[in-house]
């Protein structure tokens, strides 16, 4: 399976096993393979496909 872990900026993991991701403007929904949800607010930043990892610039 194609799974990534999402990371903040700063290298703090927010979620595992992540494999869907819709973006709404300024607003990341993550669902990882248990189809546990998590809401972001902010935007990615990069996407490394060979590592599985995403980072996210977080809003508050």
């Amino acid at each position: 399976m194609c799974e990534s872990t999402v990371y903040s900026m700063d290298g703090i993991k927010i979620m595992e096993d992540v494999i869907s991701i819709k973006i709404d403007g300024d607003k990341i929904d993550l669902a990882d393979i248990l189809n546990q949800k998590t809401q972001l607010k902010g935007h990615i930043v990069e996407i490394d496909l060979d590592k599985h990892s995403i980072f996210v610039d977080l809003k508050n």
